[in-house]
């Protein structure tokens, strides 16, 4: 006998709305509605959160994955770390592997990455996403979906994130096949690492993307032999750029000559910089020499709060330097070499834009992300 009913929410890492129209066979012959949706400011690391809470980063407190906080640093043992040389610390395997023994002996359950921050910096910094999100008590503040889901006790399935996008769909089948669930939540990242190591427009690109047809069109069938009714939605939380040049922004600032943890500190994600200011003066040295940047500008605390990442606490940063799309800070703390792809950039722009689409018709005023949070409830037949 088939079971009643099973929503299916399926995220394509970085599938995004550029991206979604240049595939039109994707789901083609399944797809009813589809929908462009504005991204939040920052990563996956704010996307995400927002996505399964329905809040905004300056809500549930996450928005870039590392903060100053040298007191409250969980970092500090590791500056002994720092006397490794340069020529060991900057290989991806060596700090992927560092990565794993800095979790485990933290007790970290969430997704850690050293990426490039210098050992010496690290214990400066602070880690936002020390908890696994995906279940019930991830987010530094508020509640998720998987706290509703927990709480009224719904059988569903939430991927684990350490395994790969054939381990995901092979399990959440699993599932399917034996309806154990009601409810599944299944994050896919290889297209995300894909565009990040050759671009938007590669044919590996469009590969990858029939394969996802492919795979999802047999998981949607199984679910119908199994289910009297299958709603299912596949969205993403951002775009991808194409990276059409790197920059030493890094360099910039230490000619202003002010001292590093003296005057001032500063996190470089690959597409932002965040200031702290230590010493009267510093803001303004800063600023002025950031103010007519030619590769990128200054965010106003109006557009901050526009996007949902003012932090009146200056948690994540009292100054963020955005860059313009498709230039990359290079060297940065996420990497010393200029990638093919990258997001992180200004949500305004056509390829940060992000996507959903569905075999249900979707609400008229669906038009950002963290509204994804209301399409799972609504699903669940919570009433907001």
């Amino acid at each position: 006998m088939k079971k009643s009913k099973l929503s299916l929410f399926l995220f394509i890492d970085a599938f995004g709305r550029e991206i979604f129209l240049r595939h039109p066979f994707f789901l083609n012959s399944r797809v009813v509605d589809n929908k462009k949706l504005d991204t939040i400011l920052g990563y996956s690391s704010a996307c995400d959160p927002s996505i399964i809470s329905g809040k905004l980063p300056c809500e549930h407190r996450m928005w870039s994955s590392f903060y100053y906080d040298p007191e409250g640093s969980p970092f500090k043992w590791t500056q002994a770390l720092s006397i490794l040389p340069d020529s060991i610390f900057r290989r991806g395997r060596v700090r992927h592997y560092l990565s794993r023994i800095i979790k485990k002996s933290l007790r970290f359950t969430g997704y850690f990455q050293l990426y490039g921050v210098p050992f010496k910096d690290l214990p400066l910094f602070n880690y936002a996403e020390k908890k696994r999100i995906w279940e019930p008590g991830g987010l530094l503040r508020g509640e998720s979906i998987f706290d509703e889901l927990a709480r009224r006790d719904i059988p569903h399935y939430v991927h684990d994130s350490a395994v790969n996008d054939e381990t995901k769909l092979a399990r959440l089948t699993a599932e399917i096949e034996t309806q154990r669930i009601d409810f599944a939540y299944c994050s896919l990242g290889r297209l995300d690492a894909l565009m990040h190591a050759v671009g938007t427009r590669d044919e590996k690109v469009t590969e990858r993307i029939r394969w996802y047809d492919k795979q999802l069109s047999r998981l949607i069938s199984t679910a119908e032999e199994q289910y009297e009714e299958v709603a299912w939605y596949v969205f993403t939380d951002h775009g991808m750029h194409d990276v059409t040049a790197g920059y030493d922004l890094i360099a910039d600032i230490e000619k202003t000559g002010l001292q590093w943890n003296s005057d001032y500190v500063a996190f470089y994600d690959s597409t932002m910089a965040r200031f702290w200011f230590l010493k009267k003066g510093a803001r303004e040295t800063i600023t002025a020499a950031l103010s007519e940047h030619r590769k990128g500008r200054i965010l106003s605390d109006e557009e901050l709060k526009r996007e949902g990442v003012l932090f009146e606490d200056g948690m994540y940063g009292e100054l963020v330097f955005l860059m313009n799309s498709g230039i990359q800070i290079v060297p940065s703390f996420m990497g010393i070499k200029q990638i093919k792809g990258m997001h992180g950039y200004a949500p305004a722009d056509a390829d940060s834009a992000a996507s959903i689409c569905s075999n249900r018709k979707l609400p008229r005023d669906l038009t950002k992300i963290h509204q994804i949070y209301h399409l799972m409830r609504k699903e669940l037949g919570c009433c907001d």
